[in-house]
């Protein structure tokens, strides 16, 4: 059997064989249209929005879908020399995109990994419910919630239970959409459907505060210094004391009708905050008070289309390398801002819902089009672009969706929701390698401590070592 940078104990190769408080802006949709989003990450299925199937019919299977944009890779972009940093150890991934910038960089990983153990953690996708972000690994403690209101800690080597709690929320469905973590020190900040913010006790998971915003919360918290930041479902910021959980100072954008189920996370950096709202608006506010500093919207030239297709919302949260902010809005385009003023250095028009890997000076973005696209930072110009779906079986229900990427062990590694993970080199975008796991895998994998780290739409942990 050849052995490949990604390999598992399944391997499989899969080559080309096979404002302040603005009005609400209102937007009318029909029911069905929902279904057609490529803003939510499962299928409607998932969500109880389909009671029967409907047959396929005979024929040759065209996309009508509207295409906003056709990357190409521009000839140009060569002229820049491709360089990536030397991978680094990262201990801990303590919350959304590891750090409060969102930049988790080449991160270590053996050349070479195998399973280690995987965990049943219970209240994965079902009818109505879902899980919205990765867990989080911290001091060697691996931690994640589910959608039923437990959350849980793990060794992050072994796998074995340290201990696990159910949160107190309030109503029995709030668990159903599952919030996000972070971790700073010793205490896990957890963010509930219920709207309630939870801070426990890593080492023994024991409850110290509780903070109900009293609105869904699907965004992981950002945590800096000695305050956490908490995005709401309503496009409100919410500054709190990671001490106490007692509210420092708000902010409002403009409330959207039609939202992205899944919401990103602030950053944090330098003393700013860097906002993403899903009305498409990027507001940078002073993190100690609140105080604005300048915003931007990210546009899209596609207007007078159906507004399913052309919503600016930002499902993908902002990142921030050496002065710049890389934001990419579901169809609003990458584009690149300077932090202290605003300015736009550059916009490519792609869409994605998942976090930007930004590292040496290229960017790796995973399209929403099951693309994976490497752009240089200085311009934005394509580099190259590889279809993932390229070689892979057709999917069951017509529609693989990916998430990632990770940039770790001089691969990009991506997984999909029909239960593959594939490497795919960063300096040409040839895939390396295509791996079956046993499940579908809707949220972004995750490395930390030389282990990588996949949550499975089951509610099942599973981990990967060096051998």
């Amino acid at each position: 059997m050849k052995v490949g940078p990604f390999p598992f104990l399944k391997f499989k190769l899969m080559f080309a064989n096979k404002k302040a408080n603005p009005p609400m802006r209102a937007l009318r949709l029909l029911p069905a249209t929902l279904c057609l989003l490529p803003i939510f990450l499962m299928g409607c299925e998932s969500l109880g929005l389909k009671e029967t199937p409907t047959p396929k019919l005979a024929g040759e299977r065209i996309d009508v879908t509207i295409q906003p944009t056709l990357l190409k890779v521009n000839p140009a972009a060569g002229k820049v020399a491709f360089a990536l940093p030397l991978p680094e150890a990262l201990p801990n991934w303590a919350q959304s995109g590891a750090n409060s910038s969102h930049t988790p960089g080449h991160v270590a990983l053996p050349a070479t990994v195998k399973r280690a153990w995987s965990a049943n953690i219970g209240g994965g996708f079902a009818r109505g419910k879902a899980l919205l972000n990765p867990p989080v690994v911290h001091s060697g403690r691996l931690f994640f919630s589910n959608t039923k209101g437990e959350v849980t800690a793990l060794n992050a080597q072994t796998g074995k239970e340290l201990w696990q709690i159910s949160l107190p929320l309030a109503g029995e469905s709030a668990a159903n959409l599952a919030g996000g973590m972070a971790v700073s020190g010793n205490l896990v900040f957890i963010t509930t459907g219920s709207g309630q913010v939870f801070a426990l006790t890593a080492d023994k998971g024991e409850q110290v505060w509780e903070t109900p915003l009293n609105v869904p919360l699907r965004a992981a918290p950002t945590t800096a210094g000695e305050s956490v930041y908490v995005l709401s479902h309503d496009n409100r910021l919410f500054a709190l004391s990671a001490l106490n959980g007692a509210l420092q100072w708000t902010h409002s954008g403009i409330e959207e009708v039609l939202a992205p189920m899944k919401a990103a996370s602030v950053a944090v950096v330098n003393g700013a905050i860097v906002v993403p709202y899903t009305s498409g608006e990027i507001y940078v506010l002073r993190a100690a008070d609140g105080r604005y500093l300048w915003h931007e919207t990210l546009t899209s030239p596609f207007s007078g289309q159906d507004p399913a297709t052309t919503m600016a919302a930002i499902a993908a949260p902002p990142v921030v390398a050496d002065g710049i902010i890389y934001a990419v809005g579901l169809n609003g385009g990458l584009s690149a801002y300077g932090l202290v003023d605003g300015q736009r250095y550059w916009r490519t028009d792609l869409t994605s819902s998942q976090l930007p890997i930004v590292a040496g000076a290229h960017i790796f973005v995973l399209t929403d089009k099951g693309e994976l696209v490497a752009l240089n930072r200085q311009d934005g110009l394509v580099r190259w672009v590889s279809n993932l779906n390229a070689g892979l079986p057709e999917a069951g229900d017509g529609k693989r969706l990916w998430v990632g990427p990770l940039l770790a062990g001089g691969r990009l590694i991506v997984a999909s929701n029909d239960g593959y993970a594939v490497s795919v080199n960063p300096q040409s975008g040839a895939k390396l390698a295509a791996t079956e796991i046993d499940e579908g895998v809707s949220v972004p994998p995750i490395v930390a401590g030389g282990m990588l780290y996949f949550l499975t739409d089951a509610g099942r942990l599973i981990a990967f070592g060096g051998k």
